[in-house]
């Protein structure tokens, strides 16, 4: 079915999500988990903030190395904590709760038709890499920890947005989607066949308001001209790069975005995304100078730029677009799915 139509790269997509959530307004810090308690003041996971639906899905999670299964309802919160800002409007975190949960349903479906997840899941269905799958937290644990004096009000922000889309997912031609999100595209957002190869239907580029509010939105990386001809050949050894600096680059096909498909780097044609995780790129969408004795990305947008843009949901949230109009704003064609 169309609706699966990422199976043969689910597990393999480097950049699928913003990963821990180190920008903006609430910047989520380095984490570890631990065994389960409940913060002083804070709302235990199991006092009525998970809805019915949500609680009556499992599913298994490879957090920091260890295999646990939990429940939708005790998940989800400890994604949004690590994905988003817990300060954006509620309508962009429902948004974001809908788009982490169908995410979730979606492997949960990949696993029922027999796609079994990566080794390094140690046979979990998702895991708190954000290479992975979604970046996850303790939210009880941690929430004074990110949030300081805002700990409890923004825990029940992140809980309540959760609880008011119990068990709404998104659906195209009746299936879960991989409903993949990132933090600040450009003005556009990237389609998936010019990121990953994988035309979706539901996956293309469309306008998106309100990136440039991300602190990472425009970025530079600035790398030795030495430091680059090293992990460059190391990856790709039939590159020339003895000319000049100024004819390394050459022939860039660029999307409908701005991003980088491909460009020929010495000679070997490369992809934006290896280059970008090569050298730890925002985005996809570089411009490159240069000087004698180094080479300096310029990037645009922040994360992969496909699916749903979270400084996008922000901006149209601000406009007064409720979460369904969000979604169904950069998951094109799709159905809003409510538990009946």
């Amino acid at each position: 079915m169309l609706g699966i139509v990422l199976l043969g790269a689910v597990y393999l997509l480097p950049f699928i999500t913003t990963g821990k959530n180190t920008e903006a307004v609430d910047p989520a810090a380095a984490y570890d988990t631990a065994p389960e308690s409940v913060a002083d003041g804070l709302i235990p996971a199991n006092s009525g903030f998970e809805g019915k639906y949500d609680k009556a899905k499992k599913v298994t999670v490879l957090i920091s190395g260890q295999v646990k299964e939990m429940t939708l309802g005790e998940y989800l919160p400890g994604v949004l904590a690590a994905e988003i800002p817990a300060s954006f409007p509620d309508e962009a975190l429902k948004a974001q709760a809908v788009a982490a949960r169908t995410y979730a349903m979606y492997k949960i479906r990949l696993s029922e038709l027999g796609k079994a997840p990566p080794e390094s899941h140690k046979g979990a269905i998702l895991c708190d890499n954000p290479k992975h799958c979604k970046a996850y937290i303790n939210l009880d644990e941690k929430a004074a920890e990110l949030w300081g004096s805002k700990a409890e009000e923004y825990s029940k922000k992140i809980k309540n947005a959760v609880k008011a889309t119990d068990g709404v997912t998104v659906t195209y031609q009746n299936e879960p989607i991989a409903a993949v999100f990132h933090a600040a595209s450009s003005k556009k957002t990237e389609n998936a066949a010019d990121v990953w190869g994988t035309d979706t239907p539901y996956l293309k580029s469309v306008d998106s308001p309100g990136g440039d509010a991300s602190p990472k939105y425009s970025a530079e990386v600035t790398i030795p001209i030495t430091e680059f001809k090293e992990k460059f050949l190391k990856k790709y050894p039939n590159a020339k790069l003895d000319a000049s600096v100024s004819d390394w680059f050459k022939a860039s096909r660029r999307s409908e975005a701005g991003g980088i498909i491909d460009v020929e780097v010495g000679g070997v044609r490369v992809a934006g995304t290896a280059i970008r995780e090569l050298f730890g790129l925002n985005s996809t969408n570089f411009t490159v100078s240069h000087k004698e004795d180094s080479i300096t990305f310029h990037t645009t947008g922040y994360g992969h730029g496909v699916g749903l843009s979270q400084y996008g949901a922000r901006a149209l949230a601000l406009q007064g677009k409720n979460y369904e109009e969000i979604l169904k704003w950069y998951y094109k064609g799709v159905t809003i799915k409510k538990p009946v």
